[in-house]
């Protein structure tokens, strides 16, 4: 008799984000074989538009189920506390695939993005760190109750064991698989019938930074190094971020006024579409990765998908993601990514041998391989 497995897919939002991918990509790749094995459910939130989910469901083998689950928070534990109450006996195993483990689960699987809470929280809707300590709460209850973890890096396994300080018994549950990351852009870029209308896409000249404002992102830092670099630098080259300035704290909006003060020299293009994205990576002169922490590091994938030359932190998760493939950098020190920034503007050839490389270690990479090492995962925890 089939194994029932259970994929909670309740965290997948109308936006596009990383978690969402991860999930969408993991039913997307399930191996064809394993359906002779399992027998997979989708647990989706009632009402969710997400073409890209919704149109693996024509796979009738797939079975979905619609409820009402807060993607986040206390209430996500009332939600799944009654979601499960009704549906838990009727499963072999449960792959809850975000960090938010429902507390009173016992015997699930757990993937565990990463910890970033634990020293970057800068979220303005939540205040008193109550956040974070309800985040920190959630992921205690997952290593203590879950069956076993999955984590998308070597660097985050390491680094709940440490954090939480576990014995050889809990690390020893804990599996690192990494993301695929790409296959993804293949599918949006082949489905955008758009054209780029949102500002004006330079042809080169630039170095490219996507991401939030939030401080983990390290954005200030870059900013700082950016005009540290300017003497050293040809007069043609800016800094394109693809973001808003808006919540830029005020002395960031100095740096970037002083910055611009004879030129314009940054950039922000604000909300892109697809299309428009596509089109700053592909004509970029590099792109630059400044984060203080990540659990995997998607954007390392996305500069080698649209080959160009990577320019990254040297910490957490990202060199073991990046490989050979990048010119690193301290995050910390805004002299020392000025001093990268330098090295590459200086050395014609780097640019080729960055490039080179990151293809290589592209190939390391897949959702294909993500899913194939996941559903091992569940045949393993289900023979125990």
């Amino acid at each position: 008799m089939k194994k029932k497995i259970l994929i909670d897919a309740t965290t997948v939002t109308s936006q596009i984000d990383g978690l969402s991918h991860y999930i969408i990509n993991l039913i997307k790749y399930l191996p064809e074989e394993s359906f002779g094995t399992f027998d997979y459910t989708v647990v989706i939130n009632k009402g969710l538009e997400r073409k890209a989910l919704t149109d693996l469901f024509a796979d009738t083998r797939i079975h979905v189920i619609e409820a009402k689950v807060a993607s986040i928070g206390p209430r996500r534990d009332w939600d799944m506390f009654w979601f499960l109450r009704k549906h838990k006996k009727n499963f072999d195993l449960i792959h809850i695939t975000s960090s938010n483990y429902p507390m009173f689960l016992k015997g699930g699987i757990c993937t565990i993005h990463d910890i970033t809470f634990k020293k970057y929280f800068d979220s303005p809707k939540f205040t008193f760190n109550l956040a974070p300590l309800y985040m920190d709460w959630v992921v205690k209850a997952a290593l203590r109750n879950a069956k076993a973890i999955i984590t998308v890096s070597r660097s985050t396994k390491n680094e709940l064991v440490n954090t939480y300080q576990l014995n050889e018994k809990m690390s020893s549950k804990i599996h690192p698989v990494w993301h695929g990351g790409w296959e993804h852009l293949v599918h949006e870029k082949e489905s955008d019938v758009e054209i780029c209308t949102e500002g004006r896409v330079m042809d080169g000249n630039y170095l490219l930074y996507v991401g939030t404002n939030r401080k983990h992102k390290n954005i200030s830092n870059l900013l700082r190094a950016f005009k540290l670099a300017l003497p050293n630098i040809p007069k043609t080259k800016k800094l394109s971020i693809i973001g808003s300035e808006k919540y830029l704290k005020q002395e960031d909006l100095q740096v970037v006024n002083e910055i611009n003060q004879q030129a314009t020299r940054v950039i922000f293009t604000g909300y892109l579409s697809q299309a428009c994205v596509d089109l700053y990576f592909e004509n970029a002169d590099a792109f630059v990765f400044p984060s203080l922490a990540e659990g995997f590091g998607l954007g390392v994938l996305e500069a080698f998908y649209y080959n160009i030359p990577l320019l990254c932190s040297n910490i957490t998760s990202i060199p073991e993601i990046a490989g050979e493939a990048a010119l690193y950098f301290d995050p910390h020190k805004p002299e020392n990514i000025a001093d990268a920034i330098v090295k590459y503007y200086a050395d014609p050839q780097l640019s080729n041998t960055l490039k080179l490389a990151g293809q290589e270690r592209l190939k390391l990479y897949s959702w294909k391989k993500n899913a194939d090492e996941t559903v091992a995962f569940y045949k393993c925890c289900l023979s125990d």
